[in-house]
């Protein structure tokens, strides 16, 4: 009996530290936030208008499945047009990649495309009449002696800077010089080579009569082709990059190949 009365001593590792080690194992290192958490509603404004303007969110319209015969012709449209692009695409990339490799060959060719199309558009739609072949030919060997002179011409406008401060100014003296230097000399080529290959003139009696014959058709075909290319030249200089500036002197070619060949008799 005396032993159940006596107190058992503590297994708890707890109550058999000495006094000495009574401080807490680990202590919170993180301040704990003053704030209390915020309650929805409480200095938000929410739910501050009545409730008579309450309304629920709009239902989504319902849309209409496609049909699934115009979702597959809509397929097969799309494919066709896709397939349509990748090969004119692979046409484009074809005929680049070769223009690249022989540059001067190309735009022989297509400078006299170029002359002979004006040719034909003057002759066949303007004049409705049928083509010449002489004179299909003879603008076609001008398209080509055109582009072998403007090709290493353009380059160098393109390289020289005649206003620093001005694009403006700049392109528009490279148009004037252009049609001071290059156009009088084409322009007199052009007239003589039409002299002797159309109106079958000899070239011993065209040089023993000198400038006389051709002077007159220069002068006023000089006029013409000076107001036109001055503008084809500035618009062409100013608003174009370098790499498409031939292309699109062939495309001003063109255009003017249609107006000489129409004024042309």
């Amino acid at each position: 009996q005396i032993y159940l009365l006596m107190p058992r001593a503590s297994k708890s590792p707890a109550r058999s530290r000495s006094p000495a080690s009574d401080k807490p194992l680990a202590m919170r290192r993180t301040p704990r936030k003053a704030a209390p958490p915020a309650r929805l509603g409480d200095g938000d404004n929410w739910g501050s208008s009545p409730a008579s303007k309450w309304a629920p969110p709009p239902e989504p319209t319902p849309t209409k499945p496609a049909e699934r015969g115009k979702a597959l012709f809509d397929s097969e449209d799309s494919t066709a047009k896709n397939k349509k692009k990748a090969k004119a695409g692979g046409v484009l990339q074809w005929y680049r990649s070769r223009r690249e490799a022989k540059p001067w060959v190309y735009g022989l060719l297509e400078g006299a495309a170029f002359a002979a199309a004006g040719e034909l558009v003057a002759t066949c739609i303007l004049k409705q009449q049928s083509a010449d072949p002489m004179r299909l030919l003879f603008f076609a060997g001008w398209g080509a002696v055109v582009a072998f002179c403007v090709a290493p011409w353009l380059k160098l406008l393109s390289s020289l800077t005649l206003s620093r401060p001005s694009r403006l100014l700049d392109s528009m003296g490279k148009a004037v010089l252009n049609q001071l230097t290059m156009t009088p000399l084409l322009t007199l080529v052009f007239v003589a080579a039409w002299e002797v290959m159309l109106k079958k003139t000899p070239v011993p009696e065209l040089a023993t009569r000198g400038v006389g014959p051709i002077s007159e058709p220069f002068t006023d075909r000089y006029k013409r082709t000076a107001v036109f290319w001055l503008t084809a030249d500035f618009v062409n200089l100013l608003l174009v990059p370098n790499n498409y500036r031939f292309l699109v002197a062939l495309a001003m070619g063109a255009i003017w190949a249609v107006l000489s060949s129409h004024m042309t008799t």
